[in-house]
């Protein structure tokens, strides 16, 4: 009798897992918000509105947001699905903190290379600041991940907001309401916590900014 209640006791001191959200119709919108505003799909349409910003050689500009999309968004989405099909990462967000690490150093210097390849032929200033807001952004992100799990998907739609209102003017601060929606929708799914969105969200919103105000952009 002593042994069954001892096994009792340990079954009951296991921690329960937190179990998914329910699907219901607001967990159903918040899955769709989180995929439409993911860093990927927001990229294409972000890159080109930045390569085309005043453009003077649009055949040159539209080549260098080709070399941007594929070293800043298609090559590291690539290598992480590539991951999630091995077994290596969780699921394409990947969820889990502790595999972090691996997605970051090969995006960054996916960044570099990408980076160094506008500088040489010459792709437009505004693509350039973009690559380094993403290189140093990502250097900053991948060391509080270390840590604590802070929301790329806030950081990026954070940085994207951010750009398109330096370069477009005020009409882009409508743009933020994007921001309150991804923010609102990672909550809802409990993959990061209100504090971890916020702080996404403000450092991202920092960092370019000074970027900006240093490159002159």
């Amino acid at each position: 009798m002593s042994d069954e209640l001892a096994l009792d006791e340990s079954i009951q001191s296991v921690p329960t897992p937190a179990l998914p959200p329910r699907k219901t119709g607001r967990i159903l919108v918040a899955h769709y918000v989180s995929n439409i505003l993911s860093p990927v799909a927001i990229s294409l349409p972000f890159v080109l509105l930045v390569a085309l910003y005043h453009a003077q050689n649009v055949p040159m500009a539209l080549l260098s947001a080709l070399i941007v999309l594929f070293f800043l968004s298609f090559g590291p989405m690539i290598y992480i699905l590539i991951g999630v099909r091995t077994g290596k990462f969780s699921d394409p967000d990947v969820s889990m903190r502790s595999q972090r690490v691996g997605p970051f150093l090969f995006g960054i210097g996916s960044s570099l290379v990408g980076f160094v390849t506008l500088f040489v032929t010459h792709g437009p200033k505004n693509l350039q600041t973009l690559v380094l807001i993403t290189i140093i952004s990502g250097v900053v992100m991948m060391v509080v991940t270390l840590w604590w799990k802070i929301s790329i998907h806030a950081s990026s739609l954070a940085a994207v907001a951010t750009v398109l209102t330096a370069l477009y003017g005020l009409v882009l601060l409508t743009s933020f309401v994007l921001l309150i929606a991804v923010c609102w929708s990672r909550v809802v799914l409990r993959r990061h916590t209100l504090g971890q969105v916020i702080a996404g969200s403000l450092v991202s919103i920092a960092l370019t900014s000074l970027i900006l105000v240093i490159r002159g952009v």
